[in-house]
């Protein structure tokens, strides 16, 4: 095969061949990763508690914490400090080897703007 080609990029196709074949083990590598190492538990989100506050034997503690959140009062990551008694659907939550209790649990701070930082730099024919 390396004989069609010219003496002179033969050099060159075997820098793309070595750099096809890095990429193709690093594909394989990652593939193994994502397959074996990752966590696979599902993250608890709001809509699953809403759909577990909707569940016919769900606790009246998490229904009255539901009735609060649509009222915007508070907001499901927030059950743990804003609810008394907490509902046990949050200890099975927490517990379970299935689920994974709010990863990012407190939302991101809010940036506000920086006035004494300057203008970017601005090319003079813009």
């Amino acid at each position: 095969m390396t004989d069609d080609i010219p003496p002179f990029l033969r050099s060159a196709y075997g820098r793309l061949r070595d750099a096809i074949d890095d990429a193709e083990s690093a594909r394989i590598r990652a593939a193994k990763f994502r397959q074996g190492d990752w966590d696979k538990r599902i993250d608890v989100t709001d809509a699953i508690m809403e759909r577990t506050a909707g569940l016919d034997d769900a606790s009246p503690a998490i229904r009255a914490y539901a009735a609060r959140v649509a009222a915007g009062e508070c907001r499901w990551y927030e059950i743990e400090s804003r609810s008394n008694p907490v509902p046990p659907e949050v200890d099975f939550f927490k517990n379970s080897p299935i689920y994974r209790w709010y990863p990012n649990a407190t939302p991101p701070p809010a940036l506000e703007p920086d006035f004494d930082e300057p203008e970017p730099y601005r090319i003079p024919w813009e």
